[in-house]
């Protein structure tokens, strides 16, 4: 029998819409099938409604909605607004919502901008990654820094104050001097968060194709620089890959790092509620085919036993600087692994109970995690 938690404390809401596919891109997206937006909001809002007639999944308030790409910001605001309006007549969301749309600089004007502001977004988060022409052809965007920064003036004059920034470091390229100019340049524009990811060449991606590699010490340097640097400028790391402003940082995401539930809706969409996970169809065909069956467009679900969950917990809440609450851990070989790592300085005690990734190596999270295999 499903379990019956309370209700996703998120909603995640795919738009798998690009006017180009980036070289690194390996998420589910489409390019040239923009004419079929209308119908795919219509099914996103089918979908909502399915998953509200399911009892088990409650009606707590969601605290957070989240329009993630794909390129979200291809949509009119008239097609937010009807999302929106189907989230808020099917569940309750809280009184004062964290509402994000990722957004592509060539795909924002001012009307858009005023119009999801008006359908109640208030918070974007615009696809910067770098500071450089040259190096953002070659990546495949499709906006120049001088459209960049009209893009961020339009947010700002349709009144977000809750602006982050995403960056990408590591191109084959990409000097160390040209990283630091973007972080910086970025930076004198007082963006409210900062997301700063590395470059995966993922298979199947343009870039794993092309032969594209990645210098993994160079890497290191970047990342390291740019920690200190943000915090001496008053932006705060509070996950491995985020800074933000004092009360800035991402509340959506913290959903997943703190293994709150979610429900995640549209192509590909993953969803979380208690011990369910599941993917959705990834084929835009069949996603609508299966909503138009008036069945929810799963690929997969898959009931996550109780030692898995309790290493994902580990593997999520590592990657927070609040730290792992583990108050409650009892396993005898954890303690011990617990024990061994703060000896060796990998591990650190924040308060009673609460533990996290050493400063010097958050870093190398993934390579703290090991020892917990």
């Amino acid at each position: 029998m499903v379990p019956r938690p309370p209700s996703p404390a998120a909603l995640y809401i795919h738009i798998p819409f690009c006017h180009a596919r980036c070289g690194y891109c390996d998420f589910v997206t489409f390019t040239g099938k923009e004419d079929g937006i209308p119908a795919y909001v219509d099914a996103v809002c089918e979908e909502i409604a399915l998953h509200a007639a399911r009892p088990w999944l409650g009606l707590e308030p969601f605290d957070t909605i989240f329009f993630g790409g794909g390129t979200p910001s291809v949509l009119e605001p008239e097609h937010i607004q009807t999302i929106l309006s189907t989230v808020r007549e099917r569940f309750e969301v809280s009184p004062e919502p964290e509402i994000t749309l990722e957004a592509n600089p060539e795909s924002v004007s001012a009307e858009k901008a005023a119009g999801w502001k008006r359908a109640g977004v208030n918070r974007l988060s615009l696809g910067l990654q770098a500071f450089d022409d040259t190096l953002l052809k070659a990546m495949g965007r499709l906006h120049t820094i001088d459209g960049f920064l009209k893009a961020y003036d339009f947010l700002r004059q349709a009144g977000f104050q809750n602006v982050s920034f995403d960056l990408i470091y590591g191109f084959p390229d990409q000097s160390l001097d040209s990283w630091q100019n973007t972080v910086d340049s970025a930076l004198r524009l007082k963006p409210e968060h900062l997301s700063l990811y590395s470059l995966l060449v993922e298979a199947h991606t343009p870039f794993a194709l092309a032969g594209v590699t990645v210098d993994n010490d160079l890497q290191g340097a970047m990342y390291e620089w740019a920690r200190k640097f943000l915090e001496e400028k008053g932006l705060s790391q509070y996950e491995i890959s985020n800074f933000a402003r004092p009360g800035y940082g991402c509340r959506h995401n913290m959903v997943y790092w703190r293994q709150q539930n979610y429900l995640g809706v549209g192509t590909g969409a993953v969803g979380c509620v208690g011990d369910l996970r599941w993917t959705n169809q990834k084929s835009l065909e069949t996603y609508q085919k299966d909503l138009s069956a008036g069945r929810l467009p799963w690929h997969s679900s898959e009931h996550i036993d109780s030692k898995s969950r309790r290493f994902e917990r580990l593997m999520l809440g590592l990657r927070l600087r609040e730290g792992l609450d583990w108050t409650d851990e009892r396993d005898e070989s954890w303690l011990q692994v617990r024990s061994e790592l703060s000896k060796k300085g990998w591990l650190e005690q924040v308060e009673s109970g609460r533990w996290r990734v050493a400063e010097s190596l958050v870093g190398m999270t993934n390579q703290v995690l090991l020892p917990f295999l």
